[in-house]
């Protein structure tokens, strides 16, 4: 075990965790194969377009909270305050763009991934090389990371063993989505975001209690209860999260297979708009119940060193939670640990087949795509096992390499698709030359983060000083000007090239009107989406 506090867990809080989790995991699978959803193809990639906004929207929450919300975020809230939690507030940007202007023309077209939406946007080139890199991108890094932070987190806290855990957990999550397809993943999800907010919520409002109460918190740690970092913040620069959540997070909750399939999963387009302003309202959590916890940690046990603080999550479940109460929270940790993994599988599941096996063969029958989904499930496994073992071995530096500039990975690619559907002059050889373009872009920052982690910072200044400027040394501003000179790119691009054929556009670009939907009372997604927001606003009013 590391070095550092462990958690002391008793018997009945072992007892909690088990029933709690197992218990969840259990009933998941139990509606999924009640629900006979694994049969078909559409049944076991997208639960047979079924799913209400509640399970929609929930399961868009678990699948985005993982143990670095639970344990990284608590530990960077020590340190820098709440402004560690400003990214958690900006989903009603993200999503409420991801619900006027992506789903309806996923839905509409009644596509299985976001890759097969690509080639009846542009062509079979974009579907296979898109797919391809989302694969990588999902195994490599999202699995391989989150099996291994996962791993590590419980190494400090419990004593297991690394690669036992990576193994467990690989396993235990390929046996539920095996068994019970897309549709168990969004039960369990449905149920293990409900565990994870209470545990969450439980541990915070014993911290308070511990602190006085929030005007207790407020009265001894003043500095650390705003939100908003000034723009040369070299960690958490207001408006260059605010500026990420534009253009990273678009991506990530509209055009990512891994949480776009909840959405694809939906009986109609008004269940997944529901779902995903429930997720929105969802998210106005984590800076509350994840983040809050790491300033009171700060408030009642001050003077931990960076290192230290790293252990705040550990520290508050010991010093502050009862018995019981530490099984229920360790349980709402697994919980997140093994939603995001159900999501990533289910989504390797879905484009090996359906952007692979179908594409070129399209009589494949269902029985055996849904048998080779399965396949593609264990081979995934393996593969995202073998990376988490490979990033075990490797050096401290490079796992936080390539975690830190995983982000530039996806930068290249947003705008082809967000202006895809935007403007019908956007074209291939535009979205192939905005594409290569936003790869030689990511390739700088990453040689710069590169130096900068076995190097040192001189190193980065003195080969690209460019990076280095108050508007360009954090990474949010660089994703920004990237984006920006993309899509510059995108268009100047396009419009000197022949247009993309009618036949192209007519089910995948926005045309007048698209936008302009008659107002459908207090069912309406566009009234929802402006409460949250207003709620949004007041949030980052509060504790600016």
């Amino acid at each position: 075990m590391s070095e550092g506090l462990s958690l002391q867990l008793t018997r009945w809080d072992a007892v909690v965790c088990c029933v709690v989790l197992f218990g969840s995991i259990l009933v998941g699978l139990w509606l999924a194969v009640r629900a006979r959803q694994a049969q078909t193809s559409a049944g076991f990639f997208l639960a047979g377009r079924t799913l209400v906004w509640p399970i929609v929207g929930a399961s868009l929450y678990a699948t985005n909270i993982g143990a670095e919300h639970l344990v990284g975020l608590s530990g960077d809230a020590y340190r820098y305050g709440l402004k560690a939690g400003t990214v958690e507030l900006t989903c009603a940007i993200c999503l409420g763009f991801a619900c006027a202007v992506l789903l309806p023309y996923y839905i509409k077209t009644k596509v299985f991934t976001i890759p097969e939406f690509l080639e009846l946007r542009y062509n079979a080139s974009a579907r296979l090389f898109f797919s391809g890199l989302m694969l990588v991108i999902c195994i490599m890094t999202k699995m391989a990371f989150t099996l291994y932070a996962g791993a590590m987190v419980l190494n400090h806290m419990i004593g297991w063993d690394v690669m036992a855990v990576v193994a467990a957990l690989g396993a235990l999550s390929a046996v539920v989505t095996m068994v019970g397809g897309f549709a168990a993943v969004a039960y369990t999800d449905t149920i293990q975001a409900a565990i994870i907010i209470v545990g969450a919520a439980v541990m915070t409002l014993v911290g308070l209690s511990h602190v006085g109460g929030l005007s207790g918190l407020v009265a001894m740690v003043p500095e650390r209860m705003h939100i908003a970092g000034p723009c040369d913040d070299p960690s958490y620069p207001f408006w260059g999260i605010i500026a990420g959540a534009v253009y990273g997070g678009i991506f990530y909750w509209g055009i990512d297979q891994v949480n776009v399939q909840r959405a694809l999963g939906a009986r109609s387009l008004d269940q997944a708009r529901w779902g995903a302003m429930f997720a929105v309202l969802l998210k106005l959590t984590p800076v509350f119940i994840f983040a809050l916890p790491g300033v009171i940690a700060y408030a009642a046990y001050p003077g931990l060193s960076d290192e230290r603080s790293k252990e705040t999550f550990v520290l508050l479940l010991n010093k502050l939670c009862p018995e019981g109460i530490r099984g229920l929270v360790l349980a709402a940790l697994l919980a997140a640990m093994i939603s995001s993994l159900l999501a990533m599988m289910n989504s390797i599941s879905t484009m090996s087949v359906r952007d692979f096996l179908v594409h070129f063969r399209p009589a494949t029958p269902e029985r055996t795509q849904v048998f080779l989904g399965r396949f593609a499930i264990v081979v995934g496994t393996l593969l995202g096992i073998g990376a988490a073992y490979f990033v075990y071995r490797t050096p401290k530096g490079l796992y936080e390499y390539l975690q830190s500039t995983s982000i530039y990975l996806v930068m290249p690619i947003t705008p082809a698709i967000v202006f895809g559907i935007l403007s019908r002059r956007v074209n291939f050889i535009g979205a192939v030359a905005s594409v290569a373009v936003g790869v030689a872009i990511s390739a700088v920052y990453m040689a710069d983060a590169f130096l900068v982690t076995f190097v040192g910072p001189a190193a980065g200044q003195k080969a690209l000083p460019l990076l280095y400027h108050t508007l360009t040394l954090n990474y949010t501003y660089r994703g920004l000007w990237g984006t920006l000179i993309v899509i510059a790119v995108l268009f100047g691009v396009s419009w000197v090239t022949p247009p993309s054929p009618p036949e192209k556009l007519e089910r995948t670009t926005v045309r007048p009107g698209d936008l302009a939907e008659p107002f459908r009372g207090w069912s309406d997604w566009r009234l929802h989406l402006a409460a949250l927001a207003a709620a949004t606003v007041a949030a980052y009013w509060w504790l600016w």
